[in-house]
């Protein structure tokens, strides 16, 4: 239960105890707050009137200003632990304090102390709850849980509001609260030195700021800097302005309907804790659906235009049936309309305005981004708060002045409070449109670092591998590539397996190099004699290849292509590097085939990437003409980095490609190449970016179905493939729009919040062509996946299907519609075939993909076998003896390649499942009696035994890299070979890959 109340609310594995204890602070400090703040004005008014109020609020406004100085002053001389602990112990101390010297007496000045310490206490408190919350909470927790501790804040006022009625009843004196105020906030300080002890509190936040130039800068530079932060600096002055004076006539007429300081109390402690009830329910139902129906400006100006109508109303019934307690009924309508303007005042401020503004805030460059924060909550707030006091006090002093002239002045600075809320969002657009350009900027400037050190052998072999061509052809020193001992030990170890004359040089360099280690320098000069005799001995194909290679005379043509029909690799990657090597380009053809080779593949593009542009006709040619998927993409990824018109154009019109792999494989080149479209290919891009929201919206709705039906395991591969199309459709606007824009865009709805999100929506106003905006926001819009549907069904016709029908459309669905895994995940689901099922799994049993084939046989053998005998005898003799041993159960579960994704997801779980399929169906499942001496150049993970530890066995010394005595039982293993050629099948996964592998040989 307590699991579930933990996750309905937001909070992660791990962050439970952290947040139960920074919740249970902020409800003490909550209480703290309403109860002292019920004591102060009801003490203060019951003796004083609301003149001598503006004049606390003027002495109140200076105390505070000294006391958040004196705050941001030691806190920078201080560790936060112990200034947190010793800023809330110094609250609680002067609480106790103030009611101690009201037990003693009762003299004005005392209650006076307390009417003007009531604001910099609450400040005090308030800024050591936020700081530690701020510091505790990393970023991407505090945006999912400051909402959360702000609410316990709430809660705690609504339970000391109402609470004090009930103890008054009971003969409490009312400036006992204050005694209430101080408990709460000693068992405040008491759970912040847990949380202190418990927790490491050090600032995340503030860490750039502090690093940057403009740390040293006082607020007033920062906020006077440009025009967007004086015109945010008024509008809050404004409405502090404006809330005061509300407060002021507020107080005044409570003051005369209720005249007993305990009837005041009680009123207070009931309309306050109904006021934070009213405010808690607006910030959690209607500011999501006000920002996100009405935008910015609404939510902005909405309280200034509310207060407005209720302060023009109380000025109009003031004027006509009185505003004095002599007009009773006029007095008490005007009393009513004055409540339900602070009523309002107070709640649109806490839940519409404030959020607002954390979305303003977002806007802002993050080097000032959180001293304009805290100057606008501190500096401004304070310097607003002396100025109505100044003005209420002067406007006190004059005699003429009355109650109702208060509100009239209030119109006018409402008034200008609606003009500036509008100015402030023309500077937000303004803004949004900056932070835009600055995104763009950003974006240009980012700069790729190759990698200058390895962590294990295996990554420096990979290293060696991908950079043969390099060194034998361009650059024959390898420091220039790195100067690493692993990767210099390699060179020579791949020396020592090879008799490749085209390693003597390096071999040389390595031996004469002074700043290599002198053992090193030995085993380079011992290598390079042993790779010398072999040579005058050996007399192969291999040897002969590299000779040829080695020597300054192009080979005859026909010798290469008598190369490239051998069974031998070897032979056939020195005939490519041949081509490479002695610049032939009417050979391009053949090492265009060769990238269907998973062996052979890497070297083809090295030697296509060395001739540029010169092979840019022949690999656009051979596109068109060989129709290998994979091929396919390693050419347009090659041609992404030859920037011409002509390549460009070809890479543009592979988006309308029917193979998934090969519009992710454009779309992706293009942005890379930062490609602009033309008018006409904009618009062609927009049909295609309306076609991608259409298909996405079917995928919402399945996942739907599926979290009605509460089925977890294909919601989270389906999330996968749906988190697939979003980057492609990123990518699809990247081409479109600005790709530094739309980053910013994506950026800020990762964030996840719902400030961050309405600002991105903000900036998809100003980017986005109107012909497909509405379907964009409507599928990016900050609400749950069924109001998206509803949205999204006006643009494209759907249904949420139900659960059985979307098992047998998934399983049906395109392969480049859904990836493998989902369709593979889906019939592992299905429990019995029945109805039209049944005829989709017998189709699957014919499928291309070797994982669907096992999984509809499996599927089969455990509901209805007799299906598979009539279709069997069509199935291809090479594929239906491994189907049979599935239908009769002979093949144990870890041959299956599902079973051995499943394994390889928990070591290399940032790469995608279907990606995996391509190690998985590499992978073999062998049991072991005893240690084999045939055991190399593979990784073995061991399933059963006494340890779990993989191991790797090199080719060349076949040792293990972790030494066991015992490799008895059952293991996967995987040759090192297929992990190469993974590694370059899918570049961008090589991190994770040497990754795992560094962690085991370190």
């Amino acid at each position: 239960m307590r699991d579930r109340l933990f996750a309905l609310l937001g909070v992660e594995s791990g962050e439970e105890s952290m947040v139960s204890w920074l919740l249970m602070q902020s409800v003490f400090i909550g209480i703290f707050f309403g109860a002292f703040d019920i004591s102060a004005h009801s003490l203060f008014l019951s003796i004083f009137d609301e003149k001598m109020m503006a004049r606390g609020y003027v002495v109140s406004g200076i105390a505070g200003i000294i006391l958040t100085s004196l705050y941001t002053g030691l806190q920078t001389k201080m560790k936060f632990r112990f200034f947190s602990v010793i800023n809330l112990f110094a609250v609680t101390v002067f609480t106790l304090l103030l009611w101690i010297a009201l037990l003693f007496t009762s003299a004005k000045w005392v209650v006076f102390l307390v009417f003007i310490m009531l604001g910099p206490l609450n400040i005090l408190a308030a800024l050591g709850f936020w700081g530690t919350a701020g510091r505790l909470f990393s970023l991407r927790q505090g945006k999912r849980l400051f909402g959360l501790v702000d609410s316990g804040l709430i809660v705690g006022v609504i339970i000391s509001c109402y609470a004090v009625p009930v103890v008054l009843s009971f003969n409490f004196a009312s400036r006992n609260i204050l005694l209430i105020s101080a408990s709460s906030v000693l068992a405040a300080t008491f759970i912040q030195i847990i949380i202190g002890a418990k927790y490491r509190i050090e600032s995340q936040k503030t860490e750039k700021t502090e690093n940057s130039k403009d740390s040293n800068k006082s607020v007033f530079s920062i906020l006077l800097k440009d025009r967007y932060t004086v015109v945010m600096a008024v509008f809050v002055a404004l409405s502090v302005m404006t809330a005061f004076f509300i407060q002021y006539s507020f107080m005044a007429v409570t003051r005369e309907q209720y005249t007993s300081e305990e009837d005041m109390a009680k009123f207070l402690g009931i309309f306050t804790g109904s006021m934070m009830i009213f405010t808690l329910l607006i910030k959690l139902l209607a500011f999501s659906y006000l920002i996100r129906n009405y935008g910015l400006k609404i939510c902005l100006a909405l309280a200034p235009l509310l207060v407005a109508v209720f302060t023009l109303i109380a000025i109009g019934i003031g004027l006509t049936m009185g505003y004095t307690p002599e007009a009773s009924s006029g007095f008490l309508i005007f009393f009513l309309i004055l409540a339900l303007s602070r009523l309002f005042s107070k709640s649109l401020k806490d839940s519409i305005e404030s959020p607002s503004f954390k979305v303003i805030y977002q806007t802002l460059d993050e080097k000032i981004r959180y001293q304009v924060q805290s100057g606008m909550d501190g500096t401004v707030n304070e310097i607003a708060a002396l100025t109505s006091g100044l003005l209420l006090a002067g406007l006190g002093l004059l005699s003429f002045v009355k109650l109702i002239h208060f509100s009239i002045v209030l119109q006018v600075i409402i008034l200008l409070w609606i003009t500036v809320a509008f100015m402030l969002y023309t500077e937000y657009r303004k803004s949004i449109r900056k932070a835009l350009e600055a995104g763009a900027q950003a974006t240009n400037n980012i700069k790729s670092e190759g990698i200058t050190a390895f962590q294990s052998r295996f990554s420096a072999r990979l290293s060696i591998r991908n950079d043969y061509y390099k060194l034998i052809s361009g650059e024959p020193d390898p420091f220039s590539i790195t100067s690493d001992r692993r990767y210099i030990k390699g060179l020579i170890e791949h020396s020592g397996r090879s008799t490749d004359m085209n390693l003597l040089p390096l071999l040389k360099l390595i031996s004469d190099n002074e700043k290599v280690d002198p053992i090193l320098r030995e085993n380079a000069l011992r290598a390079s004699d042993d790779v010398k005799e072999r040579v005058l001995v050996a007399s192969g194909k291999r040897e002969h290849a590299s000779v040829l290679l080695s020597g300054s005379r192009t080979p005859h043509t026909t010798e290469i292509l008598r190369l490239l029909r051998d069974n031998s690799i070897e032979s056939r990657r020195f005939a490519i590097y041949m081509i490479g090597k002695f610049r032939l380009i009417d050979m391009l053809h053949e090492v265009c085939d060769c990238l269907a080779n998973p062996s052979l593949e890497s070297d083809a593009v090295a030697v296509l990437g060395s001739f540029g542009e010169e092979a840019a006709t022949e690999m656009m040619r051979y596109y068109v003409s060989s129709g290998n998927t994979h091929a396919g993409n390693l050419l347009l990824r090659l041609l992404s980095n030859i920037h011409t018109q002509e390549c460009s154009s070809f890479l543009f019109s592979r988006l309308w490609s029917n193979s998934r792999e090969m519009k992710e494989a454009a779309v992706n080149g293009l942005v890379a190449a930062g490609y602009k479209p033309t008018e006409d290919e904009r618009d062609r891009l927009h049909q295609l970016i309306s076609d991608t929201v259409g298909l996405m919206t079917w995928n919402l709705a399945a996942r739907v179905c599926l979290e009605r039906e509460k089925n977890t395991v294909l919601l989270n591969v389906l999330n996968k493939d749906i988190s697939r199309w979003r980057t492609y459709l990123f990518n699809l606007l990247s081409i479109a729009y600005d790709k530094g824009s739309i980053s910013k865009i994506r950026e800020n709805l990762e964030k996840d919040t719902v400030e961050s999100g309405n600002f991105a929506l903000e900036m998809i106003d100003l980017v986005i062509d109107e012909t497909i905006k509405a379907k964009i926001i409507a599928l990016f819009d900050i609400v749950t996946d069924e109001e998206k549907l509803k949205n999204l069904w006006h643009f494209f016709p759907g249904v949420i299907p139900v659960f059985d029908r979307l098992l047998e459309d998934i399983i049906n669905r395109d392969y480049n519609l859904l990836n493998i895994w989902t369709k593979a995940c889906t019939i592992r689901n299905i429990t019995e075939l029945k109805g039209d099922i049944a005829e989709s799994a017998s189709a699957l049993l014919f499928s291309p993909e070797t994982i669907i084939q096992e999984e509809a046989a499996r599927l089969i053998s455990r509901s209805k076998r007799d299906l598979y005998n009539t279709v069997s005898q069509r199935i291809p003799d090479s594929e239906r003896k491994r189907l049979d041993n599935i239908i009769e159960e002979k093949t144990a579960s870890e041959e299956l390649i599902y079973e051995k994704i499943v394994f390889l997801s928990k070591f290399f779980p940032g790469i995608p499942e279907e990606e995996l399929v391509f190690l998985a169906e590499k992978i073999e499942y062998a049991q072991f009696d005893e240690q084999s001496d045939k055991i190399e150049n593979c990784i073995l993970w061991p399933l059963s035994g006494s340890s779990n530890n993989p191991v790797i066995c090199y080719a060349c010394d076949n040792n293990l890299s972790n030494p066991r005595k015992d490799l008895k039982g059952s293991f996967y293993s995987l040759d090192l070979d297929y992990l190469e050629e993974f590694s370059n099948h899918f570049p961008e996964r090589s991190v994770d890959i040497l990754a795992y592998i560094d962690k085991i040989e370190v």
